[in-house]
């Protein structure tokens, strides 16, 4: 390899992990991600028996010959009994948790862990008790992000190190077989995280930015489809409204052949983000086509007749460079809608009709509005 592709390949190299290390952690990914709702009661179950585990090594060695020989130590052992039955029920019967859960149970793990390790006498039986880090890491490797992972495996690391040290000290084990033990140890502990971390947030990037439009960031069709029947589905059970919007861009192809593809492309970036801006947290958006958009949102009636009624005036401004209108075509299915009763399918036929609305809106001339129920 050339010097040129060197210096190429570490930029690129070093670019990867910053961009790992600064992304922002998607901490509700197993609620959000349809595909990943299945499998929510099985991690649940999974993280309750890790707990169950991390209890009774808490329990047996409260009772066994390694039993911490301080009132202090003891006490601990205790808490960590108790505490962990609490997190284990916690985990069997509420909802999966958040940000806030995932931490909290984060941070308990590890300091549960290193109480655990640290209050053994013998650290020979230490040293295998350090395997268990590798437990919490796979924990932080799924579900916390890659500063939190850090700070992760720089405690564990610490608590492992400082482990292997004290062992040392002891003499019961030769420093060769302590040298193995450090290998094995630190690669679980310390690498691995790391290593499986950085492996599926690459992955996981990947997914999500294949339901985005590379050019807006707004969901492109495949995207879109499952973020839909999410809102359908919960609209449906809260009883909501759910109304479907198309927008297209008037006289599109003008705007490209007056001012080049370029311009083009920044009036379908503020035409996106104006609409994002303008639904804000009431639905989605999605990008379905060259100048079209597909938004779909939720709430009381009046609400949503209301962000309909605003939608021309929060996109099309003319004092913007290359001003342009749009025309919306939208269809209301409230609460009470027969339409309901087609479950999914009235997704298409809720689309179709504010398809249809739309191309009304453009043949009266465009810069205009068409509402309807169904």
């Amino acid at each position: 390899m050339s010097s040129p592709e060197r210096v190429h390949s570490r930029n690129t190299s070093w670019r990867t992990l910053k961009e790992w290390f600064d992304e922002p952690h998607d901490y509700e990914w197993i609620s959000n991600q349809r595909s990943s709702r299945a499998i929510a009661p099985i991690f649940r179950g999974l993280l309750g028996v890790m707990t169950a585990i991390l209890g009774s090594g808490a329990f047996f060695k409260l009772i066994g010959p390694d039993t911490p020989t301080t009132t202090a130590g003891k006490f601990l052992s205790v808490c960590m009994v108790i505490g962990s039955l609490i997190v284990m029920t916690c985990w069997f019967t509420l909802p999966f948790p958040g940000r806030r859960g995932l931490l909290a149970f984060g941070i308990f793990a590890d300091l549960g862990i290193a109480s655990a390790i640290i209050l053994v006498p013998d650290r020979d039986s230490a040293l295998f008790g350090c395997i268990i880090f590798a437990i919490s890491g796979t924990f932080a490797t799924l579900f916390v992000s890659a500063r939190w992972l850090m700070a992760h495996v720089i405690f564990a690391t610490s608590i492992t190190t400082l482990i292997l040290v004290l062992a040392y000290q002891q003499g019961t084990v030769d420093p060769t077989t302590i040298a193995a033990r450090a290998t094995v140890l630190l690669g679980a502990v310390t690498v691995v995280p790391i290593f499986s971390h950085l492996t599926w947030r690459t992955l996981y990037r990947d997914a999500r930015d294949s339901d985005r439009d590379p050019l807006t960031g707004l969901f492109n069709r495949r995207g879109l489809e499952a973020a839909v029947i999410n809102l359908f589905d919960s609209a449906r059970v809260q009883e909501k409204c759910l109304a479907f919007i198309v927008v297209d861009i008037d006289k599109f192809k003008m705007v490209n052949d007056l001012h080049g593809h370029s311009e083009g492309d920044q009036v379908i970036i503020r035409t996106a983000n104006r609409l994002k801006t303008h639904i804000g947290n009431q639905g989605v958006v999605g990008r379905v086509g060259g100048e079209e958009y597909l938004a779909v949102i939720s709430g009381c009636h009046e609400e949503i007749g209301t962000l309909i009624d605003g939608i021309t005036a929060a996109i099309s401004d003319h004092s913007d460079l290359v001003p342009t209108t749009v025309s919306v075509g939208a269809v209301i299915m409230p609460a009470g809608s027969k339409a309901w009763a087609g479950g999914s399918s009235a997704i298409s036929v809720a689309s179709n009709v504010a398809d249809s609305m739309m191309y009304q809106a453009k043949a009266a001339g465009g810069n205009g509005l068409r509402v309807t129920e169904i």
